[in-house]
């Protein structure tokens, strides 16, 4: 799961709170998140990608390994050399989550890497047209290509590669991911709980 510093990440969501609170809806986003990766009964461990101590700290709170990176090489290519990393360590398989999907649940995790079973390459398209989740066996089986609309760019990679993409519908509330405002608000009416639902629902009152 690639983490950006808790100081840049969501600048759009800044237009609309401070920086600390910004920051205290990230860390809630990040707990959220590596909460369901570390419950899911299909995920051996869960690693966070960053380049920020202060993003590894909090990812060791919750129990997730870190991959620290200084200066950070960018989002696709981070990816990459932790998939390379892992490949090193003996896993078979990789699922690389976005870290702003806060109403994640555990059972979504498990049934896409069920899916990974049928498929080398599993693709969970974000709301926005983004991929939430992908899974890939092995590893490198396609390069990343995370970025605006790589719903549709990672299926073009897996059949540049010869290889037949699943694309795997989340839950409608899972696949709502937090960069604006509107998001914001989307989120603190959730009836589902989370901290970071919670946070919001306190900075907006």
């Amino acid at each position: 799961m690639p983490v950006k510093d808790f100081a840049r990440a969501k600048k759009r969501l800044r237009a609309r709170f401070d920086d600390r609170a910004v920051e205290r809806i990230l860390r809630a986003l990040l707990a959220d998140v590596l909460e369901s990766l570390g419950d899911a009964k299909r995920i051996e461990d869960t690693f966070v990608l960053s380049d920020d101590a202060a993003v590894a700290a909090a990812a060791r709170e919750s129990g997730a390994s870190v991959c620290l990176r200084a200066p950070d090489p960018g989002l696709n290519e981070a990816i990459e050399l932790a998939a390379a990393d892992r490949v090193m360590d003996g896993f078979d398989a990789v699922m690389v989550a976005l870290g702003d999907l806060p109403l994640l649940s555990p059972a979504d995790v498990d049934s896409l890497v069920e899916a990974g079973e049928r498929a080398a390459v599993v693709i969970a398209p974000a709301d926005d047209g983004g991929t939430a989740l992908l899974f890939r066996r092995p590893p490198l089986v396609i390069p990343a290509r995370f970025g605006p609309e790589s719903a549709s760019a990672h299926e073009t990679a897996a059949r540049e590669r010869g290889v037949t993409p699943l694309v795997w519908s989340l839950p409608k509330e899972s696949q709502i991911d937090l960069d604006t405002p509107e998001d914001a608000a989307r989120l603190a009416a959730s009836a589902r709980a989370c901290r970071t639902r919670d946070v919001l629902r306190e900075l907006l009152r």
